[in-house]
């Protein structure tokens, strides 16, 4: 991994960014790089073993700011076990999407690259396991906390709509919307989605 406190990680990993964005994983060479960042290829192989590695490494952030923002959505969606209430479950999806919205354009570039950049790299499939994921822990928890007898067709509906929020992420990024647009077109899909959830569980909610 890179030497942190070197002089020459920061042009490195400038030039990385922008060959990555302009040109995507596969299409980027070390060589380019080096060019770009004004040294020599083999200061590059004495921080990274490989262009897979430095690509990681510029998403490593993003990623741990993702999996942080997860665990505490999880605190919140717990709330619903205390009192029942489903709003609760509602405002814990609001929040999730939310907290995500703010993590994207922390990190917009490095969101850019994951999303958009990353095909045939060793975190292409991050994002897609992420979700999938975060779709299998959330039927655990439907039918563990608000229904266990619900049926599979409606844990189907369950994982469509959560896919539809994830694809949203990719939408924002692929149309280049500002943050106030991102926050717009999620408050419009959030109805959408709310009205989903009710519509599910109209049969095991007050």
């Amino acid at each position: 991994m890179a030497n942190k406190n070197h002089e020459l990680d920061k042009p490195i990993i400038e030039a990385a960014k922008t060959e990555f964005l302009q040109n995507g994983f596969q299409s980027t060479s070390i060589n380019n790089i080096a060019k770009r960042a004004g040294v020599t290829t083999g200061a590059i192989y004495t921080r990274y073993k490989g262009k897979d590695e430095l690509f990681h490494s510029l998403v490593e952030d993003f990623l741990q700011d993702l999996d942080k923002e997860r665990r505490e959505n999880e605190k919140a969606y717990m709330k619903y076990c205390i009192d029942k209430d489903f709003d609760n479950f509602l405002n814990g999806i609001e929040k999730e999407i939310t907290g995500y919205i703010d993590i994207l354009f922390k990190h917009y570039d490095e969101c850019k690259l994951l999303l958009c950049c990353s095909k045939g790299s060793s975190v292409e499939e991050i994002f897609g396991e992420m979700m999938k994921n975060k779709v299998s822990e959330t039927k655990i928890f439907i039918k563990k906390n608000i229904a266990s007898d619900i049926s599979n067709m409606k844990l189907d509906l369950v994982e469509l709509l959560m896919n539809q929020q994830f694809n949203a992420y990719t939408l924002i990024i692929e149309k280049g919307y500002s943050k106030d647009e991102s926050i717009e077109y999620i408050k419009m899909l959030g109805e959408f989605i709310g009205a989903g959830w009710e519509k599910i569980f109209k049969n095991f909610i007050k």
